[in-house]
């Protein structure tokens, strides 16, 4: 399962970003902040995936899982 940056779409692994990130980024991915400098740089993206994945996080703030199904759940990945 795959967690979507809200400013990109860009996918990352669920297990990744769970254990692999450091803590900052984490927190920079889940709260829309982006998913590394060179994403944060640019404007957030209009994209469905984008919309999607930003009101999901909003839902699921504290439930990584649950923020992972939800966004496999609705086809993020299509």
């Amino acid at each position: 399962m795959d967690i979507y940056c809200p400013r990109c779409g860009e996918p990352w692994e669920h297990d990744h970003v769970q254990h692999d990130m450091a803590p900052e980024e984490r927190d920079d991915l889940l709260t829309g902040r982006g998913c590394s400098t060179r994403c944060r740089l640019n404007p957030p993206e209009d994209s469905d995936r984008c919309i999607a994945s930003s009101a999901i996080l909003e839902l699921c703030p504290d439930d990584l899982d649950g923020a992972a199904a939800l966004m496999e759940d609705a086809a993020l990945g299509m």
